[in-house]
């Protein structure tokens, strides 16, 4: 099983799997849920709008960064750590997924000069995310009284994704206007780490129009 933060890479890709896209929201969606696994697991703990590090460290190497900072650096916001080390978080992540056969990567040349490096999803990395998608689809579309709508993973990621605005290869832009409760209410079930995550992307995006 891959990590909350493999999914939300997982799904960020085109449904094709041969292009991830390059956007500034993805480095904290995906620290978003390495915090939020580590929090739903009972490895972190919110203190007061903090974090905090408990137990021993997680396995996965991604995972254990994030625990490792925090429980040297207690006490600081989540936005805080959403906002650190994003893009080194999804490099671990991806290492992560490209161990388990999930993608592959290789290097070329932009005008046979500039260093350029592919990521694809495998066969089995392109089975994998159709999943995530359709897991994160199902459970916005379930009614907030559906007895699936209380919890999970597909729900945890579906609210961190609507926060962190990854959701698009999953729903259509007409389905997300018509799933807006709902979504909200899912994202505000990922609190503390999801309101964290709506703000650094909305600095990231007021920090590209300015």
């Amino acid at each position: 099983m891959t990590t909350l933060a493999g999914d939300m890479i997982l799904l960020a890709f085109d449904e094709e799997g041969g292009r991830l896209p390059v956007r500034q929201s993805l480095a904290p969606a995906v620290r978003g849920a390495l915090l939020a696994e580590l929090l739903d697991g009972g490895a972190l703990t919110d203190e007061a709008g903090t974090a905090g590090a408990v137990g021993e460290a997680p396995r996965d190497a991604a995972l254990r960064e994030v625990w490792g900072r925090i429980s040297a650096e207690p006490g600081r916001k989540w936005l805080h750590w959403v906002r650190k080390d994003g893009r080194a978080s999804i490099h671990e992540v991806l290492r992560g997924l490209e161990k388990d056969g999930l993608l592959e990567r290789s290097t070329g040349r932009v005008f046979g000069v500039f260093p350029l490096e592919r990521v694809a999803l495998t066969s089995t990395g392109l089975t994998a995310a159709g999943e995530v998608r359709a897991a994160v689809a199902a459970a916005a579309e379930t009614p907030a009284a559906g007895a699936a709508s209380a919890g999970g993973r597909a729900a945890l990621l579906a609210g961190l994704a609507h926060a962190g605005g990854q959701l698009g290869t999953a729903l259509p832009a007409d389905r997300r206007r018509a799933l807006k409760d709902r979504l909200t209410a899912l994202s505000e079930a990922a609190a503390p780490v999801s309101p964290a995550v709506r703000r650094a992307v909305q600095d990231l995006q007021g920090a590209a129009v300015s």
